[in-house]
C-alpha cells in the first residue's frame, strides 16, 4: 500500500511560491489553479521580463485581466488575484535580474520555486539556448542555495532530454554527452560559427538546440542540487485544456496547435511519416498544470520526512493512453475539414505519404520560387513582402515538427500513477491528472476548436460563417484540381515539346493531385461544434449571442 501525502493545499500553506515562466502558456495554467484552488497559499512571486515598453506591474496586469482563463478565479475568488506580485528581472542576469529590494524579499520568502522560464525555440542559436536553457538554471540554482526557508526546487525539464534513445524512457537520469560547466565556459568565448558548429554536430542526436541544452541543464542541476530539495519533472507536447477550465484554450502556436494551423490553412498538407502506429506523445496543458503542482507539493512532503532523493516525473501519455499518428491524422484530418478555419492559403489537406527529401524540396520552392514571385507581383501592386518569409516561417514549424515523429519513445509513468495513489481523494479530483481518462477523439476535437476561437479568432457562434467557409473551401479544391492539371500540361510540354501531349499530361496530373489533394486520413468520431459552444461559453464565465 503506498503511504499516502497531506492535501495539496494544506502543504502550501501559509507559504510563499517563487515562479519564473509565469507570462508563457504553462505559466499562466499553473498560475491560475493556484489561485483558484490552493485559498491558503500565502503569495505567488511571478518573474516578468518588461517588454515593449511595460513594466512587469503592467504586463501582469493586462495577463490576468485580458486572458479569459481567469474569468473564473475573477468570479470564484477575486481576492486571490492580490497575492500574486509580479518582479521585474530577466534569467539572463545574475539573480534574475531582481532589484535588490525584490531579490531580498525573495530570498527570505520563498519556500518553493518552480523554474519553467527557458527558450521554447527549437531551433534557437545555440549560444542563446545555453544562456536561457543552461546559465539561467545554474543562476537559479545559486538563487536556491540563499533561500534559508527553500523546501522544494521544482526543475520544469522536458521528456525530449533522452530523445537520442528509443524505445522505454524510465524516469532516472541518463548519461550525459557533454559537461554543463565546460559548455557554459565555452559559450562565454566562443564565436558563433564555432558554437554553430557544435550545433551542427550534436544535432544528429538531439534534433535541435532545445532538446540538448535541457538534456545537459539536468545534469547541471543533479551536480549542484545534491543538498537542495530538488524535483525534475519532464511533460511531453503540451496542447491546450482538456477539462479544468476552458476547453481547448491555448494562447501560443505550439506543439499541436502549430501542427493543427499548418493543416488547416493547407500550408503544411503532409507529414510524411513511414510508421503510423507510432505514438505521438501529447499531453493537456491542465494535466501538466496540476501536475507540476502536485509534484511540488509531493517534494515538500518528502522534505517534511528529511527525504533528500531527486524523484523524476515524466508527464506524458505514450505508456498510459498512447496517442498513434493514425488517430491523431484522422481526428485532425476529421475535424479540420468538417469545421475549416475561415481563413487559409491552399484548402486543409491532412496527409502522412510522401518522403522528407520530397517535402523539403516543395517547400524550398514554395519559399524561394514561389514566395519570391508572389511577392514581386505584389510588389507592383504596392504591398509589402509577405509571402517568402511566410512559406519560411511554414517551413520552420515544419522542420521543427517532423523529427519527433520518426522514432518510437515510451515514456515510462510509474510515477504518474503512484503519485495519484497517494494523494487524498478529494485532490484527485480537484488536481486530475490521470491521463488514462483523455478521451483523444474529443481532446483533440477541442484543441482545434479552441485553436480556431482564441488563436485565430474565428467567429464560434455563426453557423451561417461556418457552412460560407465551407463552401470557400470546395471552391478552392476546384482552383487546385484545374491548377494542378495546368501544371502537368506545362511539364509535359517542356518535356515533350509538344502542347497536345494530353495523355502524358493526364498521367502526370493524376499523380499530382494524388499527392497533393488527395487525403490519406479515415474520417473518425469527433466532438460537436454545438456541443464545444455550450461548454465553451460556460467554462469563460460570460453570456455569447448565437448568432445563426
Amino acid at each position: 500500500m503506498t503511504d499516502s501525502m497531506p492535501s495539496v493545499n494544506s502543504l502550501f500553506a501559509g507559504r510563499t511560491v517563487f515562479l519564473t515562466g509565469g507570462s508563457g502558456f504553462v505559466g499562466k495554467v499553473v498560475i491560475e489553479k493556484f489561485l483558484h484552488d490552493i485559498p491558503d497559499i500565502k503569495r505567488l512571486y511571478v518573474l516578468v521580463r518588461p517588454a515593449k515598453g511595460k513594466t512587469a506591474d503592467e504586463r501582469w496586469e493586462a495577463i490576468h485581466t485580458k486572458s479569459e482563463i481567469f474569468n473564473r478565479t475573477r468570479e470564484d475568488c477575486p481576492g486571490a488575484i492580490a497575492k500574486v506580485t509580479p518582479v521585474e528581472g530577466d534569467i539572463t542576469i545574475d539573480d534574475m535580474g531582481l532589484s535588490e529590494e525584490n531579490l531580498k524579499r525573495v530570498l527570505e520568502e520563498t519556500s518553493v520555486v518552480i523554474h519553467c522560464a527557458a527558450t521554447v525555440r527549437f531551433n534557437d542559436t545555440l549560444k542563446s539556448a545555453i544562456e536561457l536553457n543552461i546559465k539561467g538554471v545554474n543562476r537559479m540554482i545559486k538563487m536556491c542555495k540563499r533561500m534559508p526557508k527553500l523546501d522544494c526546487l521544482l526543475h520544469c525539464s522536458t521528456a525530449y532530454v533522452n530523445v537520442d534513445k528509443e524505445g522505454d524512457i524510465e524516469e532516472k537520469q541518463y548519461p550525459v554527452v557533454c559537461d554543463p560547466y565546460k559548455l557554459m565556459d565555452a559559450q562565454s568565448w566562443m564565436t558563433e560559427e564555432m558554437l554553430e558548429g557544435v550545433a551542427n554536430s550534436m544535432f544528429k542526436k538531439y534534433f535541435n538546440t532545445y532538446c540538448f541544452t535541457k538534456h545537459v541543464a539536468e545534469e547541471l542541476v543533479r551536480l549542484e542540487c545534491q543538498d537542495l530539495p530538488t524535483l525534475i519533472f519532464r511533460p511531453s507536447i503540451i496542447g491546450g485544456i482538456w477539462k479544468d477550465g476552458i476547453p481547448g484554450w491555448a494562447d501560443a502556436f505550439q506543439g499541436i496547435t502549430a501542427n493543427a494551423l499548418g493543416f488547416g490553412t493547407g500550408t503544411i498538407p503532409r507529414m510524411p511519416i513511414p510508421d503510423t502506429t507510432i505514438p505521438l506523445d501529447a499531453i493537456p496543458v491542465d494535466i501538466v498544470s496540476n501536475m507540476m503542482i502536485v509534484c511540488a507539493a509531493y517534494r515538500l512532503h518528502l522534505t517534511n520526512l528529511k527525504d533528500k532523493s531527486m524523484p523524476i516525473f515524466h508527464c506524458n501519455s505514450s505508456h498510459l493512453n498512447p496517442l498513434s499518428i493514425t488517430l491523431y491524422r484522422n481526428l485532425m484530418g476529421s475535424v479540420l475539414h468538417t469545421y475549416p478555419v475561415e481563413k487559409f492559403i491552399f484548402s486543409p489537406s491532412i496527409s502522412t505519404r510522401g518522403t522528407v527529401a520530397i517535402e523539403d524540396n516543395i517547400f524550398r520552392f514554395k519559399q524561394h520560387v514561389v514566395g519570391k514571385t508572389l511577392d514581386k507581383v505584389g510588389g507592383i501592386m504596392g504591398k509589402k513582402p509577405f509571402w517568402e518569409k511566410t512559406f519560411g516561417k511554414v517551413r520552420e514549424v515544419y522542420s521543427v515538427f517532423i523529427p519527433f515523429t520518426f522514432k518510437r519513445w515510451i515514456y515510462k509513468t510509474d510515477n504518474m500513477v503512484e503519485l495519484i495513489e497517494r494523494m487524498q481523494p478529494e485532490d484527485v479530483e480537484t488536481f486530475d491528472f490521470d491521463v488514462r481518462k483523455v478521451d483523444w477523439n474529443d481532446y483533440i476535437s477541442d484543441v482545434i476548436l479552441g485553436m480556431r476561437a482564441f488563436l485565430v479568432k474565428n467567429d464560434m457562434m455563426s453557423d451561417k460563417k461556418l457552412n460560407a467557409v465551407r463552401r470557400n473551401v470546395k471552391i478552392h479544391q476546384v482552383a487546385e484540381l484545374v491548377a494542378t492539371f495546368f501544371f502537368a500540361w506545362l511539364l509535359a510540354f517542356l518535356i515533350t515539346g509538344s502542347t497536345s501531349a494530353f495523355k502524358f499530361a493526364a498521367v502526370i496530373g493524376v499523380v499530382m493531385y494524388y499527392y497533393y489533394n488527395c487525403r490519406s486520413f479515415d474520417y473518425v468520431r469527433i466532438g460537436t461544434i454545438e456541443n464545444y459552444r455550450e461548454r465553451m461559453t460556460r467554462t469563460m464565465r460570460i453570456p455569447v449571442d448565437n448568432n445563426n
